[in-house]
């Protein structure tokens, strides 16, 4: 059998990722920009539980268990609002834009996610669920001065307008890392309610 690396995510609609395209443009034109591995448009997504390597026979044993998790939670709508780094403004690893809407709905989604999870035997997150779309990551040559430039330009973005993304599915997603960067199939997708 196949190992897949995979994990769970809501997809976004093609007008999203336009939009996040035109958001990446205008960051791209900042100078210290260069620092940053930018992700591709088409590879943004929320992220809800990062699985791992899983032996391909086991694809249908995780959609089985997204199918109870999403049992009884509706569709639900989200917005995309501000930008920001993780761990932070002065020594960034991550750019990423920010979500508002029914965040609460999303995170009691990402808890049933884990729990069922669990039962399977995949380890738990450590870290609580915060919601973010990776716009891009930070380059290891980037140095103390380069990061905190960043930081600076990503604290002070106007993101502007992003659009509204219909949580409507989960999808398991496969992720091959390539030399170009990362490519990510749906393995099967569950629907809400």
């Amino acid at each position: 059998m196949a190992i897949y690396r995979t994990f769970i995510a809501i997809e976004l609609d093609d007008a999203v990722r336009a939009a996040f395209e035109r958001v990446q443009y205008r960051l791209r034109a900042e100078p210290i920009s260069g620092f940053v591995r930018w992700v591709g448009p088409e590879a943004i997504h929320l992220t809800l539980k990062f699985l791992g390597d899983i032996d391909s026979a086991r694809v249908p044993e995780v959609l089985s268990a997204l199918q109870l998790a999403c049992a009884g939670i509706a569709p639900f709508e989200l917005a995309v609002r501000g930008a920001g780094c993780f761990p932070n403004y002065e020594r960034p690893n991550v750019v990423w834009a920010g979500i508002v809407g029914d965040v609460k709905e999303a995170g009691r989604l990402a808890q049933r996610i884990e729990a069922e999870c669990k039962k399977l035997g995949f380890p738990p997150e450590e870290r609580p669920f915060s919601p973010h779309f990776t716009l891009g990551r930070v380059s290891r040559d980037a140095g103390l001065k380069q990061r905190t430039q960043l930081g600076e330009i990503v604290r002070r973005f106007d993101l502007g307008p992003v659009g509204a993304i219909s949580a409507d599915a989960i999808h398991l997603m496969r992720s091959e890392l390539r030399p170009t960067g990362s490519v990510y199939t749906s393995l099967g997708s569950v629907k809400l309610g």
